[in-house]
């Protein structure tokens, strides 16, 4: 019976300790972000409208705020930008996604920053981050949360 117990304490043990800090990051995204003070970003579409832009540059000072990081911004088409983001080559992507877009299921869409309708379909100006970046995922969620009152 106390060889059982033994056992069972050693085994509960190693479960809890397995555990670590809830969320994470598999790939570290925030830790790097804070620690190199620099946070890589890419934007869809830039420069865009002065809203876009306004509300992009009001999002990232809030987040450079957070974690004492100044952004490292890369402009482009999203197709590259987004396949950097799944390679860890850039931190974040913001720029306007549709709800349906095929990267829906490969990436981490935030709630967008705000919302425009364009041919019947809502699409949205959100930023995105690489799955599995737990973490980071509910930081920029926070972020957001924050900037739009909470829609």
């Amino acid at each position: 019976m106390r060889a059982c117990r033994s056992v069972l304490l050693i085994s509960l043990l190693a479960a809890l300790a397995g555990c670590g800090a809830y969320p994470r990051d598999v790939e570290g995204t925030l830790d790097r972000v804070e620690a190199q003070h620099v946070v890589r970003v890419g934007l869809i579409g830039y420069p865009g409208s002065e809203r876009d832009r306004a509300l992009t540059a009001a999002f990232l000072a809030r987040l450079g705020r957070v974690t004492g990081a100044s952004p490292h911004i890369v402009a482009g088409s999203a197709e590259p930008l987004l396949l950097q983001l799944q390679a860890n080559g850039l931190d974040l992507v913001i720029g306007e996604i549709a709800p349906d877009s095929p990267w829906i299921t490969d990436v981490a869409v935030i709630e967008p920053l705000s919302v425009r309708s364009q041919g019947g379909r809502s699409i949205g100006l959100s930023p995105i981050a690489m799955n599995g970046e737990n973490q980071w995922i509910g930081l920029l969620e926070g972020l957001v949360r924050d900037q739009t009152g909470g829609r």
